[in-house]
């Protein structure tokens, strides 16, 4: 039982079973206040499986009344099929379950109220009737007539044989066939209606049954004509559709790019195409009679186009041939096309070479004429012909005329035998005959046309081989002779050397000297004798001497060079044999041979014996020998595996650049000590500029004569006086006087006075002073407590000083002013930077100036000599006076150069014999003058 928006117990469903059969009975009775109408009875249909609504008119007649009760019935049916109760305040819906079941559904909230029923089913149709009861309104009754549509079960179709057509393809047909067709609807209520459409238009229409008939055109191929069943329009019509296959003829046959020429023995390919042909054509290729089967065929997606594909390599003899193709049908025998064009082979020239008319190839002598024909066959024609000899092409000449093509060779000789090759050329190339063999005979001839020395010693037999050119070479005979001092023309017999003398080979002995000489031979051929014989010089032959000498070049610990100087060679080609022997044990090392006498032999150790022997086809000279000894192993202390130093890439790259940065770097250090000197020349240059323009500068004089105090004060007062007197001195015995300038005498009358303190004990004013600016002289430290001289007392020079003159209190002697003064021109006349000039006790004699006087080195900057030591003056006046005379120290000013007199020096020496060191100090002074000259000067 169904049940719809309340659901239904079975004892209400009972009750409402007990009610219906009451109300059943009381239809038979009715009650006089009912009034019962006889509705207007309406239809209503629908397909299966769809669904339908029955209206019920459920409006009470009364006002304000409602309905209480629904009741659907069905005709054949006692009992009810629907109930709808609203009586108890509680809607409920009831349903038969054996016939609607939970298909049908009452709706009250449409106008009118209507049954709902889904999934409708063949059994549905009939008549039904709805009974409402109101409350206070009399009963109502609606009849209805349900029609429930059935459609075609399917659609049988039948061609005019009347066998079914299944698969939904109709076909295949030729083209041109008349086709009859039968449709036919199966099953359905009511029958339906049948029909044949076709793109749209109808052919056929009947109640289910339909026929058709049409002739099947090209415009019918994969067409679509379809069959349907209408039952009604509210249900899906039922339909069958049949596609139209049909066997159609190609449209056209074409090969595709038209007639052409095609080249002979290139590959080409040909296509040809078919159009329209259902199924796909059969494509075959002809050429004449004969079937091609290089084929390949292609159909478009669509299957109307069908293409056909030929490789085809044509040949010279396919000229004028007919090239085709075919596409036919299987089903349509007459259904064939074709297409074809005569083929145009075009190929390189076809040449062929032969020799002249009346010339036999196997008689061309040498010196006749002979005549070649070039016959060619081209397409296209032909534009250039000429002939090869060997590869090489052949030109007009001295006996040789080429015209057309024809190549005449007049008076031919030998060189002309070989291989001549007519080549024809077009615009596709060229074409070569087959090569034509020349074959020149002619006499025979030496192959070496000079004479063959042959070296044989007494008692040797020789062979001699008479090496000719000749064609034909077989047969051939040979003829010997000898010409020799004893014979003129001697024949020789070859009767005993028969096998020998068809070779050309001869066996010749040499018994005495008057087998020395010539051998000539000349041979015969079918051609002719040969006309100048073949000459082999007979000369006697002997094993080489001994080598001349050996000596041995290179001696290491483990090898061992030797070179030699050969012997004569006995008038054959000489080798050498080198054999190495151990000393020790006698056993052979080496045995070594060379075609020079050069050797090096490795792997060698002690003392090792040699023997050189020269040697040739006639026997070997006489050893010559010598032995030498292998150098020794230097001794190992710590490895036994020398250190190998490889010169990788990486290495020899980094050597390279540290050479070249040293290389840059001394350069830049040449030339920056170059500028550093030119720059110091400079500054002594300004410096001497400078100096000597003050020294000519003329000071202001003064009266009276200035005390040392005076001249601290003003060290640019310089007295012109070259001497300093006691009375001086001993104005201010405290001062250091190494501070002050030296003096320069203004003239020579001054400078070589003899009274040195005449100023100052007279109160004489020192005259003609000269300023100069103020110059930085560096103040000297001397050794030992050692004073200037005029600074005082207790001057200590050593245990063989005497009395040195103007040196003490009131001495003042003019040989020390002589020597001093010049030594103070010399140092005035200095540059201030006198770094370059070599120190004063290096250009003086050490006799005359010895070094305790000076400062040390360390501490005098200028590196000069501060003082020079004298000799005690107890030589003879005489000598003084050479002293004056010649000072020791010859300044240049100019220069600022010092040199000395060496006739002073040897002077000094004869005035004095009786001192104790005379000897070494002449010997000295000499070493020292000679170094002197040497350096010229010393700045």
């Amino acid at each position: 039982m169904g049940h719809h928006k309340d659901a239904v117990t079975p004892r209400q469903e009972k009750s409402i079973q007990k009610q219906l059969s009451a109300l059943s009975r009381n239809q038979t009775q009715p009650k006089a206040t009912t009034h019962t109408t006889t509705p207007t009875i309406e239809s209503f249909h629908s397909g299966v499986g769809g669904a339908v609504e029955l209206p019920c008119d459920v409006t009470p007649a009364l006002p304000n009344d409602s309905m209480g009760l629904v009741i659907w019935y069905k005709q054949g049916h006692e009992t009810p099929i629907y109930t709808y109760d609203k009586r108890e305040g509680v809607t409920s819906h009831w349903s038969d379950p054996s016939t609607l079941s939970t298909r049908a559904t009452f709706r009250t909230n449409t106008e009118p109220a209507v049954l709902l029923l889904t999934k409708l089913r063949a059994e549905d149709s009939g008549q039904y009737r709805c009974r409402v009861d109101f409350i206070r309104s009399p009963t109502k009754n609606t009849r209805l007539n349900l029609t429930v549509l059935i459609p075609p079960e399917r659609l049988l179709i039948l061609d005019q044989e009347g066998d079914e057509i299944k698969g939904g393809v109709l076909g295949p047909y030729d083209e041109g066939t008349e086709v009859n067709l039968t449709c036919v609807a199966v099953g359905g209520r009511p029958a339906a209606r049948v029909s044949w459409w076709k793109s749209h238009a109808l052919l056929a229409n009947s109640e289910a049954r339909a026929t058709v008939s049409f002739t099947l055109q090209r415009t019918d191929y994969s067409s679509e004509i379809t069959c349907q069943a209408v039952t009604d329009p509210s249900i899906a019509p039922l339909s069958e559709t049949l596609t139209i296959d049909v066997n159609l003829r190609p449209l056209w046959v074409r090969l595709l790019g038209g007639k052409r020429p095609l080249v002979a023995g290139r590959r080409a390919e040909l296509v040809c195409q078919s159009v329209g042909a259902r199924p796909p054509p059969n494509i075959s290729w002809w050429k004449g009679g004969t079937k091609l089967t290089s084929v390949r065929e292609t159909t478009s997606p669509d299957g109307n186009v069908t293409s056909s594909t030929l490789s085809f390599e044509p040949t010279i003899e396919d000229a004028g041939r007919v090239l085709s193709c075919r596409a036919a049908q299987p089903s349509l025998p007459r259904a064939v096309r074709e297409d074809g064009f005569k083929l145009e082979i075009q190929h390189l020239p076809v040449v062929k070479l032969d020799l002249g008319a009346n010339l036999d190839a196997s008689k061309v002598i040498e010196g006749t004429d002979v005549y070649l024909d070039c016959m060619v066959r081209a397409n296209p024609w032909h534009t250039h012909v000429y002939f090869t000899h060997n590869g090489a092409t052949v030109r007009s000449g001295n006996g040789v005329v080429v015209a057309n093509q024809s190549l005449v060779l007049q008076r031919v000789s030998r060189r002309a035998a070989g291989a001549y090759v007519c080549v024809a050329r077009n615009a596709l190339g060229e074409g070569f005959s087959a090569p034509l063999e020349l074959d020149v005979k002619y006499s025979p001839t030496c192959k070496n046309s000079q004479p063959i020395p042959v070296r044989a010693s007494r008692g040797e037999t020789v062979e001699i081989d008479c090496d000719l050119e000749a064609n034909p070479q077989k047969p051939m005979t040979y003829q010997w002779w000898l010409n020799s001092t004893a014979h003129s023309k001697l024949e020789l017999n070859t009767m005993t050397m028969h096998a020998q003398n068809s070779l050309g080979r001869y066996l010749y002995m040499v018994n005495t000297s008057a087998d020395y000489g010539w051998v000539q031979c000349a041979g015969t051929n079918s051609v002719g004798r040969q006309d100048v014989a073949c000459l082999f010089h007979i000369l006697p032959a002997e094993k080489p001497s001994p080598m001349k000498s050996c000596s041995i070049t290179n001696v290491t610990h483990e090898s061992v060079s030797l070179a030699c100087v050969p012997g004569h060679d006995g008038g054959l080609r000489q080798s050498f044999l080198l054999q190495v022997f151990d000393m020790a044990t006698g056993t052979m090392l080496r045995n070594m041979s060379s075609d020079e006498p050069i050797f090096a032999v490795w792997g060698l150790t002690g003392a090792v014996g040699m023997s050189v022997r020269a040697y040739n086809s006639k026997g070997s000279s006489e050893p010559f020998t010598l032995s030498s000894s292998l150098l020794k192993h230097p001794q190992r202390q710590t490895a036994n595996v020398p250190v190998r130093v490889e010169l990788t890439t990486i290495l020899v790259t980094v050597l390279c650049t540290v050479a070249g940065i040293a290389a840059i770097t001394t350069i830049l250090a040449f030339v920056f000590c170059w500028k550093y000197c030119q720059k110091e020349e400079e500054k002594n240059e300004k410096s001497k500029r400078k100096q000597d323009e003050i020294s000519n500068t003329p000071l202001t004089g003064t009266n009276e004569c200035e005390s040392v105090d005076s001249l601290d004060k003003n060290p640019d007062i310089i007295p012109v006086e070259g001497k300093i007197s006691d009375n001086c001195s001993n104005k201010s015995s405290t001062t250091d006087y190494s501070s002050i300038r030296p003096l320069l005498p203004k003239s020579d009358s001054e400078k070589y006075g003899t009274n040195c303190d005449r100023h100052c004990e007279h109160n004489e004013p020192m005259s003609q002073y000269v300023q100069v600016r103020p110059l930085d002289f560096r103040v000297h430290q001397y050794q030992h407590s050692l004073h200037m001289p005029n600074i005082g007392p207790n001057l200590s020079m050593g245990p063989n000083l005497g009395h040195v003159p103007n040196i003490g209190t009131n001495d003042c002697q003019a040989p020390y002013d002589k020597v001093y003064e010049n030594w103070l021109k010399y140092k005035n006349s200095l540059p201030l930077n006198t770094s370059g000039l070599l120190p004063m006790e290096q250009c003086m004699p050490p006799e005359l100036y010895p070094p305790t006087v000076y400062s040390t080195v360390n501490r005098n900057p200028l590196n000069l000599a501060q003082m020079p030591e004298l000799e005690p003056f107890s030589e003879p006046r005489s000598l003084t006076q050479e002293y004056r005379a010649s000072p020791p120290v010859r300044v240049n000013t100019d220069s600022s150069s010092a040199y000395f007199s060496k006739n002073l020096l040897q002077r000094s020496a004869l005035a004095n014999p009786s001192r104790s060191d005379v000897e070494t100090s002449t010997k000295s002074l000499e070493t020292n003058n000679s170094q002197s000259e040497n350096r010229q000067e010393c700045r």
